[in-house]
């Protein structure tokens, strides 16, 4: 975190705004859209996650990242387990890192957390590679690129709900 940024993430944050964070990312997951737009669209339920264990990794961490996961395998009827083993290890990697990842500027966060959402594309596709799915190619890791773009945006908006109660 810059040393200008405001102080909202000093303030405590409502469990329940996080859960309710978790289930506007995996109500958007949900959303029905034509075959060929979902190759680009990042993982937004990864992005939310990254974004609290980063930021409050306090109450976000490694068992969160497995329990949003799980359900977000069960919604996602994929590979049982996929999203919670992907989940848990960037988890993993972002808490060993949060020190430094809270100093950096928006725009450094967004680079890390994008090696990080390539990192749980990975772990998605080795998954499925060990399981028997055929390779579904180069284009599967154009969601991170993506999640790159949205991750200022995703902060904004996060903080959104701290900043109206300093005016």
């Amino acid at each position: 975190m810059a040393l200008d940024r405001p102080h909202e993430l000093l303030k405590p944050v409502k469990r329940r705004f996080i859960a309710l964070t978790f289930f506007l990312g995996l109500l958007v997951e949900l959303i029905p859209l034509p075959a060929g737009s979902t190759r680009w669209l990042p993982d937004l339920i990864g992005l939310v996650l990254l974004y609290w264990v980063i930021n409050q990794p306090r109450r976000v961490g490694v068992g969160t990242a497995f329990f949003v996961g799980l359900i977000a395998d069960v919604a996602t009827a994929g590979l049982f387990g996929q999203h919670a083993l992907a989940y848990s290890l960037t988890a993993y990697f972002a808490l060993k890192r949060q020190r430094q990842l809270v100093m950096f500027t928006l725009g450094q966060q967004a680079l890390a957390v994008g090696g990080l959402l390539f990192a749980n594309q990975l772990i998605m596709m080795l998954a499925r590679l060990l399981t028997g799915s055929a390779f579904i190619g180069f284009s599967y890791f154009l969601p991170p690129v993506i999640g790159i773009l949205l991750w200022p945006l995703l902060t904004k908006l996060l903080l959104l709900p701290y900043r109206q109660h300093t005016a």
